[in-house]
């Protein structure tokens, strides 16, 4: 029967909250004007004042229909301890009542008891106790007892009782009913009786407390109280009536030491509302581990039974070549965890979508209150600035650390490449300087930043899975849908997290910093490359750069190719390379401008190229803009010039159909 009454109780208290909190009851809108204008100190003393005229409203109500109605869980309502009952206390004996003394003082009592209990119902009690073991009158007594009908269970304990006046077991649930109707004076006698039977007995010492308690006598309880917990410190009645005494006299400290060795035992939901009235909160996550222990339940690791362990981040490269070689890795990682990340999320959008409006007004479970309680207090610690570990700070530092190498790795001047080194030459003396003097400060940089950010994706794993761990632990009391929804969407918060610290080491593209670093080609092989140009440039001759103009065709040579050229407005050409032994014909329009000896020429051709053994190459567009300065010319005959060049640049862009776009500037001479 308490149950349906606990379950009215509940509808009928969150029935009149919601009602003090719908926008019409009892407002109106210049109330809402002068809500409007409140300061939030007035607007919290005007909550304050709300909440406990709501809570004075539901008392109202479970007093006029005979529920019993828990005050420490509604706000606003003093609780205040029991008056000292005087005129009762003065009825109890000095000492423990004999067994003579006993009988007859429950033979008075019982007949009190009798008056408002009708006939029929006299004789069945009578009939009952004269027909049934006194086991069998305890078993029906209880029932009597929480079906409604307390006055006539305890006159049929009480008879039962002077009929067997040494079953003490029967004597301490006669005195547990007295306690629960009012009778404590009553039941201290009996209690006392027992416990010159059983001295030591800490269920006796906790009812008889009680007694002393209800009846006012704060002392008296607290001495039985302490007697009991000296005998039985985890029992659960005892330790919540000391909080009780404690918080009376404002010693909530104290009260709170009680409470929470209650809490180890049973979780009770109006303890947890006496911690929220002093402004305390229990360590809920050590209570139930203590619980565990104490019930001999190993604590479980439901990250790993979730196997989450097989998403632990990757060692981070320390290397720059490290990064470029484990891309791809990462990269397969990375996209591991933004599914699984979308499949946690699916999986809370399908619970939410499937929770209905009838599940809403269902009962809340057992241990309702305990969960929402310690979700309260798993959130509290697990923040989302805990959770998330990198902090702005952290992201400065990063981009200090980078910003500092990058601009060492760009300012760094590679050393002068030797005059006329071929183009191959050229590259592997870029490539050497980048691989010696650029890429050791590129591993730095790669290692500063992986000792910098690993730890913290390390913090971070492991709060992510105290985090997860302690959720299931706790929604496993209470499984409804939201709280399924919370653990999935903590799930797909952890690989979030994993995608952010992917983000995080910002290093991925470091090749772009490092274009020459990592081009195909051991050491090795490009000194050999440099040191067969250098052989080779030995045997060219200095004096072959030269130009011979002779009736609008020119020949051009060098150590590294001859060309021959013919035309103006559209000019041909004839290159022959070599070493490589390649040669190329060109044909375009061509721009020339001469001033005090000095030669401009833009040219925009067409190209086809073919090997050394004269196959087809590529064929492409190349634009060239050559500015050059000759030695005075000398005539070699009528329309023909012979020069040196003294300087030469020359830009070549190109884009054909093998090598798609180059581009390169050359210098001769003193533009060399």
């Amino acid at each position: 029967m308490r149950k349906v009454f606990f379950l009215f109780l509940v509808g009928l208290y969150a029935s009149i909250m919601a009602a003090a909190q719908q926008p019409n009851a009892g407002l109106n809108m210049a109330d809402y004007e002068k809500i409007k204008k409140m300061t939030p100190a007035q607007l919290e003393a005007y909550k304050q004042k709300m909440v406990k005229e709501a809570s004075e409203k539901a008392l109202t109500i479970a007093n006029s229909n005979n529920i019993a109605l828990d005050k420490a869980r509604l706000p606003g309502i003093a609780l205040e301890p029991p008056v000292k009952d005087i005129k009762r206390l003065q009825l109890l004996p000095s000492q423990p009542p004999t067994k003579i003394e006993l009988t007859t003082g429950l033979k008075q009592s019982e007949q009190q008891i009798r008056k408002g209990i009708p006939a029929p119902k006299l004789e069945e009690i009578q009939q009952a106790v004269a027909d049934l073991p006194v086991e069998a009158i305890q078993e029906r007594a209880i029932m009597d007892f929480y079906a409604d009908d307390p006055r006539g269970a305890i006159a049929m304990m009480m008879q039962a009782a002077v009929k067997a006046p040494d079953s003490l077991q029967l004597l301490n649930n006669l005195g547990a009913m007295l306690n629960l109707q009012g009778g404590e004076h009553i039941a201290i006698p009996v209690f006392q009786y027992c416990l010159q039977r059983i001295p030591g007995s800490s269920t006796l010492l906790n009812n008889i407390g009680q007694s002393f308690m209800a009846l006012g006598d704060m002392l008296k309880a607290a001495a039985y109280f302490n007697q009991c917990l000296s005998i039985d410190s985890l029992n659960t009645e005892a330790n919540h009536s000391m909080g009780m005494l404690h918080y009376f006299k404002k010693e909530y400290d104290a009260s709170m030491k009680y409470f929470e060795r209650e809490m180890s035992v049973a979780v009770r939901a109006s303890t947890l509302a006496m911690a929220y009235r002093m402004g305390r909160k229990f360590n809920l996550r050590g209570i139930m581990q203590r619980r565990k222990q104490f019930n001999g339940r190993p604590e479980k690791d439901h990250f790993e039974e979730i196997t989450m362990g097989r998403f632990v981040f990757p060692q981070l490269p320390g290397k720059a070549a490290q990064v470029i070689a484990d891309r791809e890795l990462f990269s397969l990682y990375a996209s591991s965890i933004q599914a699984e990340q979308l499949t946690w999320m699916g999986h809370a959008v399908r619970v939410a979508a499937g929770y209905t409006h009838e599940m809403g007004n269902q009962h809340p479970g057992l241990y309702t209150d305990l969960v929402n309680a310690m979700l309260e207090e798993a959130q509290e610690e697990f923040t989302p600035e805990y959770l998330t570990v990198f902090t702005d700070k952290d992201y400065e530092n990063i981009r200090e650390i980078i910003a500092h190498y990058t601009n060492m790795i760009t300012l760094l001047s590679c050393p002068e490449t030797p005059a006329g080194a071929g183009i191959e030459a050229q590259e592997a003396y870029e490539i050497k300087c980048c691989r010696e003097l650029k890429q050791p400060l590129a591993d730095r940089m790669t290692y500063q930043i992986s000792s910098y950010v690993q730890p913290l994706i390390r913090k971070g794993e492991l709060r992510w899975k105290s985090y997860i761990n302690q959720l299931v632990d706790i929604v496993q009391l209470d499984p409804g849908p939201g709280n399924q929804a919370l653990v999935y969407n903590a799930v797909a918060g952890y690989f979030n997290f994993l995608s952010v610290s992917m983000a995080s080491f910002s290093l991925w593209e470091v090749n772009n910093l490092l274009p020459k670093c990592f081009t195909p080609g051991t050491t090795t092989h490009l000194d050999s490359l440099i040191e067969s140009d250098r052989s080779w440039r030995v045997d060219c001759p200095k004096w072959l750069n030269a130009k011979i103009d002779f009736n609008g065709m020119a020949v051009s040579v060098d150590c590294s190719k001859y060309s021959i050229e013919a035309g103006s407005s559209i000019a041909g050409a004839y290159e022959y390379e070599f070493k490589s032994g390649k040669s190329t014909l060109l044909i375009g329009p061509s721009t020339k401008a001469e001033f005090l000896g000095i030669k401009a020429t833009l040219k925009e051709q067409a190209y086809i190229t073919f090997d050394n053994n004269k196959q087809f190459a590529d064929f492409g567009i190349k634009t060239t803009g050559d500015v050059s300065v000759s030695a005075s010319p000398f005539k070699l005959g009528p329309g023909i010039k012979l020069g040196g060049t003294v300087a030469d640049a020359q830009v070549t862009n190109s884009w054909s159909i093998n090598s798609g776009f180059k581009s390169s500037m050359e210098g001769k001479g003193l533009f060399k």
